[in-house]
């Protein structure tokens, strides 16, 4: 049988290493989407993965024909998740809106095969498990 000082020491830097964690998204900085698939960042703390959608605001006599939308993978703070701007840029009005999603990668094709909830369920189990 293991060593149970050991034990709660492996179980302590797992825990560690769950409450620790930052998420992996996909980005490209405000690049169109089908360019950036494969940039893998690591979001700051209170970030989460998710998506910038920037649309020209229709019917503006100064907005040029060839304005296209933009949808694109970012880290997005907590606090903006479902948030709106309306800016003005060069004359012409743009509403961005900001979404997240839950998990690494969950803003492009590939998911993240362990999560940190998944982890601290496991250490909590082999503790339950291994201490009478």
């Amino acid at each position: 049988m293991m060593n149970p000082r050991l034990v709660g020491i492996l179980l302590c830097a797992l825990l560690g290493a769950a409450l620790g964690h930052r998420m992996r998204c996909f980005d490209c900085d405000g690049g169109p989407s089908n360019s950036c698939k494969q940039t893998v960042v690591t979001c700051g703390e209170g970030e989460r993965c998710g998506f910038l959608d920037r649309k020209p605001n229709p019917g503006q006599a100064k907005q040029p024909s060839g304005t296209l939308g933009q949808h694109h993978p970012a880290c997005v703070a907590t606090h903006h998740c479902s948030q709106v701007d309306i800016e003005s840029v060069g004359g012409v009005t743009f509403t961005t809106q900001k979404s997240c999603c839950f998990g690494d990668l969950c803003n492009g094709a590939v998911a993240s095969s362990v999560t940190p909830s998944c982890i601290l369920a496991a250490a909590v189990a082999t503790l339950a498990w291994l201490l009478p």
